[in-house]
């Protein structure tokens, strides 16, 4: 996980935060879909994987809004969840710490999104005297906020070392790599391309921004293969496969970038980049492909005649319909980019 990619979800994040206020204070669901999944699966926390999390895990009379796995199985850290803005009072702190106690799990955290508060589940003393790590994403920079979620880091919970860290450090007894509480005043800004653990990494030379201008076009049928280290322009991506690729990074044209698992993210990240910048809006929709008369994007996920989507994201204010091959769906993207006029080919991949 390099903290570049960290540091640049957060500044994501706090935009979604300041533009979708309204919607976010509104649901719960999209809360969790839009603020809480990015950053946990950011940390390690792939939240589609049932190995790693379970939503809604059931705890005596009631279920927490995850559960994060240890390698056993069992529940790490249970996290209750809120609807953006909403009061993390003592009553929701209490709740999740019932199905700790009753799970017998180590850690648990609340939050709206924004706000993140993390547990001690055994730690003597009240509910405040329990909390070992807490940040906003609002109050603080990037660079503080990236410091603290690293409390949230699979690997430090997965090592039971969960707290606020100052600087990332290898612990001397532990091939894993955690955060720990360290003597020293934080620091002002987190390295630009330093990767876990900074404290004994050597610095890299940074890497070069890919190039403003359209590279050549290759020839007619570009294939995504299993592993590629050069940045294709969206125009130049044609087959689709997932086999083999575990990260996708995206260049955006304001030279922001963002690392995501799966290619049904980077549809989703760069539709919401348009959303965030302005270029998409209401009055776009809805949008239709090349070829066919069925909604790809529209303000409500119903077609003309009446009929909803077969399959819907909420991205924003908008609906994605997302019932299509992965193929498809990059083509589909490229009609949104150029419908609200813009040039795909300023939009980059690379695995």
């Amino acid at each position: 996980m390099p903290l570049e990619s960290l540091h640049a979800l957060v500044e994501t994040l706090r935009r979604r935060i300041q533009t979708h206020r309204v919607a976010l204070s509104g649901s719960e669901w999209l809360t969790r879909y839009t603020l809480i999944d990015p950053l946990l699966r950011e940390l390690g926390w792939n939240t589609e994987d049932p190995e790693l999390v379970i939503p809604e895990y059931r705890s005596g009379s009631g279920s927490a809004d995850y559960a994060l796995l240890s390698n056993d199985g069992k529940p790490a850290m249970m996290i209750e969840a809120k609807k953006l803005g909403t009061s993390l009072s003592l009553d929701v702190v209490t709740q999740v710490l019932n199905y700790c106690w009753a799970e017998g799990t180590e850690h648990f955290a609340v939050t709206d999104g924004q706000q993140w508060q993390i547990y001690e589940t055994n730690a003597a003393g009240s509910p405040d005297d329990k909390r070992v790590a807490s940040f906003n994403l609002l109050d603080a920079s990037p660079s503080d906020v990236c410091l603290k979620a690293l409390a949230l880091w699979r690997q430090n919970i997965a090592s039971g070392k969960v707290g606020t860290a100052h600087t990332p450090v290898v612990t001397p007894t532990d091939d894993a790599l955690a955060v720990v509480q360290h003597p020293e005043p934080p620091v002002a800004a987190l390295p630009t391309q330093a990767k876990l653990p900074a404290a004994v990494q050597q610095p890299e030379p940074p890497i070069a921004t890919p190039p403003t201008q359209p590279t050549p076009t290759p020839a007619p049928s570009v294939s995504v293969v299993d592993t590629n280290e050069e940045w294709l322009q969206l125009t130049e991506v044609r087959e689709v496969r997932q086999r083999g690729i575990k990260s996708i990074e995206i260049y955006f044209p304001d030279d922001s970038r963002l690392t995501k698992n799966y290619w049904y993210e980077v549809v989703e990240e760069i539709v919401l980049w348009l959303i965030d910048k302005g270029y998409l809006r209401a009055n776009h929709c809805p949008i239709k492909p090349q070829k066919g008369s069925r909604y790809i994007i529209h303000t409500q996920p119903y077609h003309s005649d009446g009929e909803p989507f077969r399959q819907s994201k909420p991205i924003g204010s908008l609906f994605l319909h997302s019932a299509y091959g992965m193929g498809q769906q990059i083509r589909n993207l490229r009609t949104i980019i150029q419908h609200v006029g813009q040039d795909p080919s300023q939009f980059k991949v690379r695995w």
